[in-house]
């Protein structure tokens, strides 16, 4: 059986790494359409708000880890709405290492969860052989 987490791992990985390199263009192309943006990154901020409440409400016993993952998110994507919403510089460099700590923390908690316990189910709920 083949451990899931390890792609996850890997992926998330890709993804830090290419915020890190094209954060900055990106929120600098968000910044030429500020109007699109500001919409768009309200949205976001509003999905953000929702997924932590969602893991805030949540009774598991990964609850705590979840509410700071998300809040980690939700604070990336308010960074996210000020640097562009309401033009302000700092915001930049903030808003990407926000993002950066959201998706390492994300790696942390992928990494630290135990393996699933038996083969994944294929159609029909039938094992593999």
């Amino acid at each position: 059986m083949r451990d899931s987490r390890i792609a996850e791992i890997v992926w998330m990985v890709v993804i830090a790494v290419l915020v890190a390199g094209g954060g900055n263009i990106v929120l600098g192309l968000l910044g030429e359409h500020r109007g699109f943006a500001a919409v768009a990154l309200g949205v976001v901020v509003v999905l953000a708000f929702l997924a932590l409440r969602r893991a805030f409400v949540a009774n598991a016993p990964s609850a705590r880890l979840d509410v700071t993952k998300a809040a980690a998110y939700f604070v990336a994507a308010i960074l996210a709405f000020v640097a562009i919403g309401l033009h302000v510089h700092w915001a930049i460099g903030a808003c990407i290492a926000a993002a950066e700590a959201a998706l390492v923390f994300d790696i942390v908690t992928i990494a630290a969860r135990p393996p699933s316990a038996g083969p994944e189910p294929v159609e029909g709920g039938k094992e593999r052989t």
